[in-house]
């Protein structure tokens, strides 16, 4: 692994919030980077999804099924850089491409749409409409409350959570309690 990989993996584990796409993927053991087209690619299709994305009886910040489904089938794979955390290796494929990844990312994304606490979205994504996503990959969550939530997922975390004691210099509670 390089030097400049290694220091953007280990500045991801000791940052307090993660934004929701390094988040998923690192809970699934994909270290990812955003090229300089993410965040155009992600502002098209927020200003652009033909999806209702309002919908009343939705809490402020959530995302109405539809869209979400609609977000996640929207490939940014050639925005992101991929490299797989147990051997440091890119990974190449789409993820399309991988049924099982892909159906445990949904999940994930899922559950936090229907499940999660809202206000540990500490930075919201704002399109270029002023409407604010909580649940967009742009959004930045508390770190600590993700791998949680992950955990209460039944995503097994253990290895993440070493590897955060491993770097940071102060562990936080919930990275301290986890793991062996």
């Amino acid at each position: 692994m390089s030097n400049t990989i290694n220091n953007e993996y280990v500045e991801l584990l000791i940052r307090n919030r993660w934004k929701l796409i390094e988040a998923i993927w690192l809970l699934h053991g994909i270290f990812v980077r955003t090229k300089i087209d993410f965040g155009a690619k992600t502002e098209h299709f927020f200003t652009n999804a033909t999806v209702e994305t309002s919908n009343f009886s939705l809490e402020i910040g959530r995302l109405s099924e539809a869209f979400l489904d609609q977000m996640l089938e929207c490939d940014l794979t050639e925005e992101i850089d991929k490299i797989r955390i147990s051997d440091w290796q890119e990974w190449t494929c789409s993820w399309c491409e991988s049924i099982e990844l892909k159906n445990s990312i949904k999940k994930l994304w899922h559950a936090l749409n229907c499940k999660a606490d809202i206000k540990k979205c500490e930075v919201c994504y704002i399109d270029a409409n002023g409407k604010w996503y909580a649940l967009a990959p742009e959004s930045m969550w508390n770190a600590e409350y993700l791998l949680k939530f992950a955990q209460d997922e039944g995503i097994d975390i253990t290895w993440l959570t070493n590897e955060i004691k491993q770097h940071r210099k102060v562990p936080k509670q919930y990275a301290l309690s986890s793991g062996t």
